[in-house]
């Protein structure tokens, strides 16, 4: 059985397309009985993206919390990026997904995921046009996420991939760099999530992480939860059955979701 629970879901407090109310009915249309919004995290820094007011957003979903309370149960979440600073509203959500986004060389913060351009011209400017050490790079730091953003779940984990062009299993300088952060986030007790967001765009055609990483995962007795990365309410369930399907051939027997006594397995 796949759980009907989305816990990566952006609206328009950040960059999502809809109001968060509007993601609430949809997910209620599609017999959902539990629905997370995890919004950008507020930064401070006009070169990181991120939500403009936190506390707007906190309050708002929790007036849907009460309202929708007899019908739905809803998470407030929050996804912080590596570098976002701790804003003093930490205590009040109920789940913190962890992402990089972002490298950082001197005072530039460079975006990983915004176009296969901007990545190449990133890596001709800051790596001297060499790809396999801008993704170690972001390697290096993702295995630093769950430390950086006390997260509960560790969020699209080989983002680079979307745009390196660098994830062939042939590449052993790459497969070293992604196993070994993969390997530093199997020790703590965050969640991996398998991220459908960017087939919802259309820019893969199977989930975040590879199923390398999945298969390396479950050797490692690593947990995982699945999500959309929903930024438009259509797609708030999207590939989900792939995802499932893909999880259960890597090994897995058992997927996790949020429940208000915290994150429980479900079995497959």
């Amino acid at each position: 059985m796949i759980p009907l629970q989305n816990l990566h879901t952006h609206c328009t407090f950040c960059d999502g397309k809809d109001e968060a109310e509007d993601v609430v009915k949809e997910a209620l249309r599609l017999g959902m009985t539990s629905l997370g919004f995890s919004s950008h995290s507020f930064t401070g820094n006009p070169k990181i993206d991120g939500m403009k007011d936190e506390r707007g957003y906190i309050d708002c979903v929790n007036v849907l919390k009460e309202k929708y309370r007899d019908r739905i149960e809803i998470f407030l979440g929050v996804e912080r990026d590596a570098f976002t600073e701790i804003s003093g509203l930490e205590n009040e959500y109920d789940y913190k997904i962890g992402s990089v986004h972002y490298l950082k060389i001197g005072d530039d913060y460079l975006p990983v995921d915004w176009s296969r351009d901007r990545l190449k011209n990133i890596c001709e400017k800051y790596f001297n046009g060499d790809m396999l050490s801008l993704c170690e790079a972001y390697f290096e730091l993702e295995s630093k996420v769950v430390r950086m953003t006390d997260c509960h779940i560790v969020g699209h984990f080989d983002l680079v991939t979307l745009f390196s062009g660098l994830d062939d299993s042939e590449n052993q300088g790459f497969i070293d760099a992604e196993m070994a952060a993969l390997d530093e986030i199997a020790k703590t007790d965050a969640l991996f999530e398998v991220n459908t967001g960017a087939m919802a765009r259309g820019y893969r055609s199977v989930p975040y992480p590879s199923e390398r990483c999945l298969r390396r995962i479950c050797e490692k007795n690593g947990r995982v939860i699945i999500s959309s990365d929903c930024h438009d309410k259509t797609k708030l369930l999207f590939g989900f059955d792939m995802a499932a399907e893909l999880i259960k051939k890597c090994g897995f027997r058992e997927v996790y979701i949020l429940t208000d006594g915290g994150f429980k397995p479900v079995g497959l």
